[in-house]
């Protein structure tokens, strides 16, 4: 694996570490806990390098720039915090399976 890939996707996964929140975030997480956990990682989403080009567009990428760009469907779409615990899930998953614990 690439290193700098790596580190980017354990700059995420440390998200979730340090909430307690690594791999129970959908059975868990009070709301307050998922949305700052949910705003962490859509900001290293869109922050993050190398590790971008390689992350799944129309399911992490995108989602995260519109977002942060205040578009209103995206943004109303994460207001229904259910879909922010599929969202956070499915990348914890993703960068898990990839890049695993270091």
């Amino acid at each position: 694996m690439n290193k700098a890939h790596n580190a980017e996707a354990q700059k995420i996964l440390n998200i979730y570490r340090f909430y307690q929140k690594d791999g129970n975030l959908y059975l868990t997480a009070d709301d307050e806990t998922l949305d700052a956990i949910f705003e962490a990682v859509v900001d290293a989403i869109n922050d993050c390098g190398p590790l971008k080009a390689t992350l799944p567009y129309n399911e992490f990428v995108h989602p995260s720039k519109m977002t942060a760009e205040g578009d209103p469907g995206w943004v109303g779409h994460f207001e229904e915090r259910d879909n922010r615990r599929f969202f956070l899930s499915d990348i914890h998953d993703y960068l898990y399976l990839l890049y695993g614990r270091q």
